[in-house]
């Protein structure tokens, strides 16, 4: 008896056209945090800024069945340097970024007293922040060394992935982060980050055995026991 043909996982980087899938995804899969609480119109904002950012990532997973027929199943959003990536939403979206936030708590009587309890000091700091200079084409940033500060390890932060349930155990989330830190590997990130709420179904178990490990466990804004896993890309573990 032949064996049946088997769709394949497929990555390829995400588009304006999958921002919709993605945010819905987001807060059905991933509710947790401020963001996904905002709803699905602020969470395609937001993905937005990780589309042909220079230290940001979007990537979709399909299956391809055999006959060419092609689902998209998940996607990640992530940093490959969260450090600048920050930055850059800060220099180029937070006017359009804090306008639909201020909109979407408007609706929200009760989040928006959670946030003004919890987070609203925080964020208007970062919004009122001077934006960072920004580097021309071409030009080299100034090293840590030339300006007298520390050198900082390089961190890529994996800020949200999901896959649908049909398509989990089909190899798509691995795929994604595999991908995510081939990525960002190749763009001089020395260890790539997490934050996993725990508890959350088979999620901590599933970045285990793809060879992160916890570094630190804390408290979120909202309550939850968050734990952060790393996997230093110089030795394969999260050591």
């Amino acid at each position: 008896m032949t064996a049946p043909i088997l769709p394949r996982v497929v990555i390829r980087p995400a588009t304006g056209d999958d921002l919709a899938l993605t945010a819905s995804l987001q807060c059905a899969f991933l509710p947790h945090g401020l963001f996904p609480r905002l709803g699905e119109k602020f969470v395609r904002r937001w993905h937005a800024t990780y589309l042909n950012a220079p230290h940001g990532t979007a990537l979709m997973a399909e299956l391809v069945a055999p006959d060419g027929n092609r689902q998209p199943v998940g996607f990640l959003v992530g940093a490959t340097d969260q450090v600048r990536h920050v930055d850059d939403v800060l220099g180029r979206h937070r006017i359009r970024l804090g306008t639909a936030g201020a909109g979407a708590l408007a609706l929200r009587p009760r989040l928006a007293a959670h946030f003004l309890r919890t987070r609203a000091g925080a964020y208007l700091r970062r919004l009122l922040k001077r934006p960072p200079q920004r580097v021309p084409a071409g030009a080299v940033r100034p090293s840590a060394a030339a300006s007298g500060a520390p050198a900082q390890p390089r961190t890529a932060v994996i800020t949200a992935v999901a896959v649908i349930p049909e398509a989990r155990g089909s190899g798509a989330g691995k795929e994604l982060v595999t991908h995510f830190l081939t990525q960002a590997r190749a763009k001089g990130a020395v260890r790539a980050e997490l934050a996993v709420i725990a508890g959350t179904g088979s999620a901590e178990g599933f970045y285990a055995r793809l060879g992160w490990s916890v570094v630190e466990e804390h408290l979120s804004k909202d309550g939850s026991l968050t734990r952060t896993y790393r996997y230093e890309f110089g030795t394969g573990t999260g050591k």
